[in-house]
């Protein structure tokens, strides 16, 4: 490997901004590994940066770019990773999320594992609306390991709602893969198209669901994130009404679990049908 002989003789601030320069974007473990039957992809831990051991310069600069956390493993004796907020992404389970926030608020990156929407939904979507910090989100549907589920983003639909289609719109992008089945992926740009695309096949299949008159939009800008919208056919904005502010202790309940999936006025039968 070619060698750079007169690197110590650079000055020292330009030392420090080629160290800088030389950290690597790194996948960072958190918490426990799932059970085997969830057939969860789980990376190897990280090692610690190289560059902290590289010379005690490099050490002594780099430091201050990284925060020591504890991994949350019940290993023993603990471990611990070396973690560059800025550019380090974190990769772990939806229900390590409440120990993260606490352990390292300031993470701007995150890889979840989805293995329960509805739990993600009410237990979990605050958490990430507390990481004030937060870019990206992006997160490996999961629930249903043993068979295709054909109408997995049903699930996330809910979520991706309360973030993107209200006043207090979120400021990190999440993004929902699920390389089994189409869409493959929700995100803030077509997750309404997705929904209303499903609405308008429902009502073809099935008119008797629906109220008389009932119609899915045609229209594009039906399928708009902005502040002051409701989705047609699932509820009207009224001239001059601002949405509430959420509360910021847990996300808005948007209608029962189930019935969600369908986004539609249905009849109490209907309803039923749904449930069963």
């Amino acid at each position: 490997m070619p060698t750079f002989d007169c690197f110590p003789l650079l000055p020292l601030e330009v030392r420090e901004r080629i160290w800088e320069l030389a950290m690597e974007l790194r996948q960072i473990v958190y918490g426990e590994e799932p059970p085997a039957y969830r057939q969860c992809p789980w990376p190897s831990s990280g090692l610690s940066p190289p560059l902290l051991h590289t010379c005690l310069e490099s050490r002594t600069h780099l430091q201050r770019f990284y925060v020591k956390v504890n991994a949350a493993t019940n290993t023993k004796p603990k471990r611990f990773a070396w973690v560059n907020v800025e550019i380090d992404t974190i990769y772990l389970v939806q229900y390590a999320l409440n120990e993260l926030r606490a352990e390292c608020p300031t993470v701007r990156r995150l890889i979840i594992l989805g293995t329960d929407s509805e739990l993600f939904y009410h237990n979990y979507c605050s958490e990430l609306r507390h990481m004030e910090r937060l870019e990206t989100v992006t997160i490996l549907h999961l629930e249903s390991p043993e068979r295709t589920d054909e109408d997995w983003w049903a699930g996330w639909d809910d979520m991706m709602a309360g973030y993107y289609f209200r006043d207090d719109l979120v400021a990190f992008y999440t993004r929902i893969l699920y390389p089994k089945c189409p869409p493959y992926e929700i995100n803030p740009e077509n997750y309404l198209k997705v929904e209303r695309a499903h609405r308008r096949r429902l009502v073809a299949e099935h008119p008797d669901w629906y109220e008389p008159g009932y119609e899915a939009s045609d229209s594009d800008d039906d399928d708009v994130c902005r502040p002051n919208r409701f989705r047609k056919g699932y509820g009207r904005h009224l001239e001059g009404y601002t949405t509430p502010p959420r509360s910021s202790n847990e996300p808005v309940k948007l209608g029962l679990y189930r019935a969600r999936r369908h986004r539609t006025k249905l009849s109490g039968a209907a309803l039923d049908q749904v449930a069963r």
